[in-house]
């Protein structure tokens, strides 16, 4: 008997009496959105990891133009960790930056920032930004925390690009003072970002004591043509994106770029796929629409599923855990495979794959979060062979 059976998704269930709170706990906050993206096409996209309760994209309260930001709310907390792993995956042609949402946290400040009262505006250095962040995006980020009077983005005069640095004034100095307490080394984008004070001391000095001594850190100093080409790469290391051809060759003249290799075979890898972009290949994988628990009722039908995606995997080097979520409306599996290449073959084999009527869809899963689902997966090393012969 096949496992897979041709049967309409669930009806979506409304979501109501919850908290704010737990609102936070299922909404992932998005960056870096085409101009004309449309609740309609978040929704789909991220349906690949959950069902999704809700799309608010921001606009501007002027123009109505879209920000490039948006947040989106999931029916259960789970498919969080999934969504940010899509971050670099392409939505309408332009890689999505996917984080946590942080509201709780900024509504906490703001309601202390209310007790406490104003106590004058202050400025903040914020840095260590990837250079496609915009004053929209960090807006975003920072204005929940308490008014923001000014946000100055350092940009490049020959480029026109972020100099991945800038300045933001708030109101409030309270306001400001949270906003570094929570947001100091604040994952965006990848990068740990930097928030400080800003000293008497020119603008310039002062946001230089916050830089790393690491040249390749160095954001906002000028690097020269070797040193941006090396940031370049770095940037594009363990993303599948490609370097232009020129740059790859410059650095692999000057010896700069030890891992050319390894980028151009995680592009290969992901043009076999026929895949959007991924952020970064793991060892596990979160399998979608591989069956519909309302109709599934013969005994022991999880462990055929489970023996089909063991049978498949073998053939591309195996998995070491694997765990059927019975009562999932997505129909998700999780399976973790023993290395990167076979974890990036078997999902080469199995995404876009269809089974009645449904596509199977494949999204990799970050190896920590994995394991701070299922523990037992951090010390399984042993292959597994299906319990049917």
């Amino acid at each position: 008997r096949s496992p897979f059976k041709k049967d309409k998704s669930p009806v979506r269930q409304p979501i109501d009496n919850i908290s704010a709170e737990e609102r936070d706990a299922r909404t992932v906050f998005c960056m870096q959105l085409a101009a004309r993206i449309r609740p309609r096409d978040l929704e789909e996209f991220f349906s690949a990891v959950g069902k999704v309760h809700d799309v608010r994209i921001i606009s501007d309260r002027y123009s109505r133009r879209s920000k490039g930001i948006a947040y989106v709310e999931f029916v259960e907390s789970s498919s969080v960790p999934l969504a940010i792993g899509l971050t670099g995956q392409r939505v309408l042609g332009v890689p999505i930056i996917v984080q946590i949402s942080q509201a709780e946290k900024n509504r906490a400040a703001a309601a202390m920032n209310l007790q406490k009262g104003g106590a004058g505006p202050m400025r903040l250095y914020v840095g260590s930004l990837h250079f496609n962040i915009t004053e929209d995006m960090l807006r975003g980020i920072f204005e929940p925390f308490g008014r923001i009077e000014s946000i100055q983005l350092m940009m490049d005069s020959e480029t026109g690009r972020s100099k991945g640095y800038g300045f933001i004034s708030f109101a409030d100095a309270e306001c400001a003072k949270k906003a570094l307490e929570q947001l100091n080394g604040f994952e965006l984008a990848g990068r740990p970002m930097k928030v400080g004070h800003v000293t008497e001391r020119s603008d310039a000095s002062s946001a230089s004591s916050f830089l790393d001594n690491d040249e390749l850190e160095r954001t906002g100093i000028d690097l020269g043509t070797t040193g941006r080409l090396q940031l370049m790469a770095r940037l594009a290391e363990g993303t599948g994106l490609q370097i232009p051809a020129a740059a790859k060759q410059a650095l692999q003249m000057s010896g700069s770029l030890p891992f050319a290799n390894l980028v151009s075979q995680n592009t290969g890898m992901n043009q076999a796929m026929n895949l959007p972009t991924q952020p970064l290949a793991t060892h596990c994988l979160q399998l979608s629409n591989m069956f519909n628990p309302q109709s599934e009722n013969e005994p022991g039908w999880d462990t055929e599923i489970k023996d089909d995606v063991i049978e498949e995997c073998n053939k591309h080097g195996g998995i070491v855990h694997i765990y059927v979520d019975k009562n999932s409306p997505q129909g998700n599996v999780y399976v973790k495979c023993p290395t990167i290449p076979a974890a990036m073959a078997a999902v080469s084999a199995l995404h876009g794959r269809w089974f009645a009527g449904k596509m199977i869809t494949a999204a990799y899963v970050p190896l920590p979060t994995y394991h701070k689902l299922f523990p037992d997966a951090v010390t399984a090393i042993q292959l597994l062979m299906p319990t049917r012969r």
